[in-house]
């Protein structure tokens, strides 16, 4: 039901979202792991993370008392640490909107909102700026889980409320709308939003393409094998003996990872075509995310206001139909856009694991109950905005990033203002940047497009900071 939904109107109706969200009582643990095993040809990182009644996302957060972010849940991000970092990722976006000659329209768009918390700095920020905030129209959330929705609605209410904004469902024609009514929409996926060249367009994807499922992939000299996941039966030819207090009792399935026997469509579709593993050698393992290069062109589609030209199967572009035609001749807003995750400009062999209570566990030990990841492969969504009307900037250190933003400048300012949490205040943002952690390990890219009286201007910006 939930990924046939174009979108999930706000106010969000409390019967709906309990109608998609799991039962009430909590399930016994373990329940996803012995339905991995009893049916394992599910991909394995989507199903622990989005399966709709025991997933990581879709089904902790249904269950009360349970987070899964923050100091109680798993992990924590930037936006939690410290206030700062929203704050200057919206002076970011003012600079490119000013940029682009203040455009009248403008909607703000982020990949997996979590609790909101990023978004709300970012609405307060604006607010700062009079002309920004009276420009912005249209917010659209792509969010899959039921009860974060509920959460993110609470948190944008409360923001715009602060600023004296009021949330109003997405049906509104922008041209109703109030002059202090902002209209917000959810999304179950990033490819139900629509692409809108009348309005200029922030986009914003904070740690959502670590979560996105990927492949792995071993080199052997015979050639490349998928790693997959199966039941361990434990048949090693050897009698197993059984205890007393274990008659009458189901004995547990355990998961592990296997090679496939020979090779699959996904080896043969991203890695032996692809020029970029040539180098690797037998034994050696490479990440690959194709929903990472999905997510990202159509993150460039969004920012410059024109869905990519279609392609064959040996890359040449299709022709256009007519409808496309007319949509490509006409002029677009464009826009700007943030990635904001850990990896590098590289693809990685063994960066796949687990986080439960913000420790390393084992990704089969808990599916469904510690949260997956993998570092993301940068160069790889470069080519997918670039193969856009979009162009990607960077990377950049989060250090850097935050440091180049005038983040001494706030900080010092919210201590003054604050002498009491002075202490916290500085050591939050000092966290951020710091270099032996998260002020290294997250990078910074940029997504511009300027705006452009058709498709295929192909324009390069100079984008502070990523000169």
């Amino acid at each position: 039901m939930l990924p046939a939904l174009r979108a999930l109107r706000a106010p969000v109706a409390r019967s709906f979202v309990r109608a998609l969200s799991t039962p009430a009582q909590s399930a016994p643990t373990g329940v996803l792991k012995r339905l991995l095993a009893d049916s394992i040809k599910v991909p394995y990182m989507q199903a622990c993370l989005m399966n709709p009644d025991y997933g990581y996302y879709a089904g902790k957060h249904g269950l009360e008392g349970n987070h899964v972010l923050g100091s109680r849940g798993d992990f924590i991000t930037s936006p939690e640490i410290s206030q700062v970092f929203g704050e200057l990722l919206a002076i970011f976006f003012v600079m490119r909107w000013q940029s682009a000659g203040s455009p009248a329209s403008v909607r703000l768009v982020e990949f997996g909102p979590g609790r909101g918390t990023l978004l709300g700095d970012m609405l307060r920020t604006f607010a700062t700026f009079a002309p920004m905030i009276k420009c912005l129209h249209t917010i659209q959330l792509v969010e899959a889980s039921p009860m974060l929705i509920v959460e993110q609605e609470q948190t944008l209410k409360a923001a715009l409320e602060k600023v004296g904004k009021t949330l109003v469902p997405a049906d509104t024609p922008v041209d109703k709308l109030g002059k202090d009514e902002i209209r917000v929409e959810w999304f179950p996926s990033y490819h139900a939003v629509p692409v809108e060249p009348t309005a200029w367009t922030i986009a914003v994807a904070h740690e959502f393409f670590d979560a996105l499922p990927i492949h792995i992939f071993e080199k052997r000299t015979e050639g490349w094998r998928e790693v997959m996941v199966d039941v361990d039966t434990g048949s090693n030819g050897s009698v197993s003996v059984l205890k007393a207090s274990d008659l009458g009792k189901e004995p547990e399935k355990k998961l592990r990872y296997v090679l496939s026997p020979g090779e699959t469509p996904w080896t043969k579709l991203l890695a032996v075509q692809s020029g970029r593993f040539d180098t690797v050698q037998p034994g050696q393992r490479v990440e690959v995310s194709p929903l990472s290069w999905v997510a990202a062109r159509r993150m460039g589609e969004l920012v410059s206001g024109y869905d990519a030209q279609k392609v064959s199967g040996d890359g040449k572009p299709l022709p256009l139909s007519r409808e496309e035609n007319e949509r490509r001749s006409a002029p677009s807003a464009g826009g700007c856009g943030l990635i904001i995750d850990y990896g590098g400009a590289q693809f990685f062999s063994n960066s796949f694991r687990a986080f439960r209570s913000h420790k390393l566990i084992d990704p089969l030990e808990l599916p469904g109950e510690s949260d997956l990841t993998a570092n993301v492969d940068f160069n790889y969504l470069n080519t997918a905005i670039n193969s856009t009307d979009a162009r990607a900037y960077g990377l950049l250190s989060q250090g850097d990033f935050l440091r180049s933003m005038g983040m001494s400048v706030r900080v010092e300012k919210l201590t003054k203002e604050n002498p009491e949490r002075a202490a916290a205040i500085a050591a939050a943002a000092a966290r951020l940047v710091d270099s032996t952690g998260m002020g290294t390990q997250y990078k910074f890219m940029a997504v511009s497009a300027p705006p452009a009286q058709r498709a295929g201007t192909d324009s390069t910006e100079e984008i502070y900071p990523f000169l």
